[in-house]
C-alpha cells in the first residue's frame, strides 16, 4: 500500500512516535495528533496506524501498539530531506532574481532535488491524458526550434504537467515557486539553444520512462537532464548570458 505523505496525519504520526520513541495505539496516537491540531476520533486515529502499517511503514509492538519500521525511519528521513530542500528553495526563490551564472546553477541544482522525486512519483500516476500532454509539448518545441523561436512555453508546459502527475502537492508548489511563473524559462530555452543542444531529445528519454512505470528510470531521466542544462549553463561564455539575449 503507496502512502501520500502530502496527507498531514500520516507524515504527522510518524514523526509524534519518531520524536516519542515508543510504541503508539490509537487512544495515545489521538491524544498525540490532537496536540498537533490534527482532531481526529479515536477509531479514524486507529485506521491510520493500521494503514501505516499496511503500508510497512508501521510494525505492532505487542499490547504496546505499533512502532516504526526500518522502512518508516528511512521514509520520515528521506521526507525530511525533501522538506528541507523545499524551505531552502523557497526562502532562495523569494529573493533571487536569476541573470546570473550562479544564480541560475543555484535553481537548477534545487529543481534537481525535487523534479528527480516529482518524476519518480508521477511514473506512477500519470495518466494517457497527461502522457499525451508531455508528448505534444515535444512537438511543440520541435517547430519552435524549427522557426527560431523560444521553446519556454511548451518547456514551462512540460515540467509542470510531470510535476502535476505526481499527485504531490507540496513539491508541486515547491517547484512552482523556484520557476517563478517561468520568468527564468526563456533564459534557459536561450542558454539550450546557443549550446546546439535539443532539450527534446532530453524530453523523449523522460517521457518513455514515465511510460514504463518505472519510478528510478524516470528519476535517472529527468536527474539526466537537468544535469545536463548545468553543464550548458556552466559552459556558456559569460557574454551570452546577458538580458539582451533572451529569446
Amino acid at each position: 500500500m503507496e502512502i501520500n505523505l502530502d496527507e498531514p496525519r500520516y507524515i504527522k504520526l510518524l514523526e509524534l512516535i519518531d520524536t516519542d520513541g515508543s510504541s503508539m495505539g490509537a487512544g495515545k496516537a489521538q491524544e498525540a495528533l490532537a496536540s498537533a491540531g490534527i482532531a481526529l476520533s479515536e477509531p479514524t486515529a486507529g485506521r491510520v496506524l493500521r494503514d501505516l502499517e499496511r503500508a510497512g511503514l508501521l510494525e505492532k509492538n505487542g499490547s504496546h501498539g505499533r512502532k516504526l519500521t526500518f522502512a518508516g525511519k528511512k521514509k520520515l528521513f528521506k521526507y525530511r530531506v525533501v522538506q528541507d530542500n523545499i524551505e531552502r528553495a523557497r526562502s532562495f526563490a523569494e529573493s533571487i532574481n536569476p541573470t546570473e551564472r550562479e544564480e541560475l546553477l543555484d535553481i537548477l541544482t534545487a529543481r534537481g532535488t525535487i523534479e528527480t522525486e516529482l518524476a519518480r512519483m508521477a511514473a506512477s500516476h500519470i495518466t494517457a491524458s497527461e502522457m499525451k500532454i508531455l508528448r505534444s509539448t515535444v512537438d511543440e518545441s520541435r517547430i519552435s526550434i524549427q522557426r527560431g523561436e523560444s521553446i519556454s512555453e511548451s518547456d514551462t508546459s512540460f515540467h509542470m504537467t510531470i510535476a502535476s502527475a505526481s499527485r504531490n502537492r507540496t513539491l508541486a508548489g515547491a517547484l512552482k515557486l523556484i520557476w517563478h511563473d517561468g520568468k527564468y524559462a526563456k533564459k534557459l530555452a536561450h542558454v539550450r539553444y546557443h549550446s546546439k543542444k535539443v532539450i527534446s531529445d532530453d524530453h523523449v528519454e523522460i517521457i518513455e520512462a514515465l511510460a514504463s512505470g518505472d519510478s528510478d528510470r524516470a528519476g535517472r531521466a529527468m536527474k539526466t537532464h537537468i544535469d545536463n542544462v548545468i553543464r550548458d549553463v556552466e559552459n556558456l561564455p559569460d557574454n551570452m548570458l546577458g538580458d539582451d539575449l533572451i529569446f
